[in-house]
């Protein structure tokens, strides 16, 4: 498995090939392929029920009823799910975060999996998402707002190099927009690789592309 500076250097790459998702036999979006390279950010556009989501759970390999090929540096991601997982940080719509523990200890669950504990790599994160006096706050409770910093301070504990982000900006303020769209760039500048939705207007995001889904 390559460490946390090699999957950075890499030329890494999603491909997407023919891809269609399926609700019982019905596929919910027309065949779509695209590439995702390092250092490029990919927004997945549609209306409501489009398959956004689904798109990207099927791309986290959350949903495997589907046609069509999903490639990660040329070989599927059931091939090598090892390295491909460890390559990756999903953020849901749903935030995933236990309301009964503290910001601190949401965000030291999640590192933990794959990194050593390092409570002042948590204390930067959530002080660069302007909720640094939160870390011993209860999630529960939080506002809908600090709720979404939270969860999003783990593209900050967990250094990966692909993230793909489901509706991030919700219940964010501008400034909260402001500083997701600047470590958004920090991350593409060093190579890494970016897929996300959003129905709020993305400006701030360098080498954006769209994938409108029909």
């Amino acid at each position: 498995m390559a460490s946390l500076e090699q999957q950075y250097s890499l030329k890494n790459q999603l491909s997407i090939t023919d891809l269609s998702v399926f609700r019982s036999e019905t596929p919910i979006f027309s065949p779509v392929s695209f590439t995702l390279s390092a250092g490029e950010c990919i927004q997945v556009r549609g209306h409501n029920g489009a398959g956004k989501t689904t798109l990207l759970r099927a791309v986290c390999g959350l949903n495997q009823n589907f046609e069509g090929q999903i490639c990660w540096n040329g070989e599927s991601i059931f091939k090598q799910s090892a390295d491909y997982y460890q390559s990756l940080l999903y953020i849901g719509h749903h935030l995933g975060l236990k309301p009964k523990l503290t910001a601190e200890q949401n965000l030291n669950f999640y590192r933990k999996l794959r990194f050593p504990a390092d409570k002042t790599s948590i204390l930067n994160a959530l002080s660069q998402f302007g909720i640094g006096d939160y870390f011993d706050e209860t999630v529960a409770y939080m506002s809908a707002g600090q709720k979404r910093r939270v969860a999003l301070s783990r593209i900050l504990t967990e250094p990966v190099p692909f993230w793909i982000l489901d509706e991030p900006m919700v219940a964010l303020d501008i400034d909260g927009q402001k500083s997701l769209e600047g470590h958004c760039n920090q991350h593409l500048n060093k190579g890494g690789m970016l897929l996300i939705t959003s129905h709020q207007p993305i400006s701030g995001i360098q080498n954006l592309q769209e994938v409108t889904l029909t």
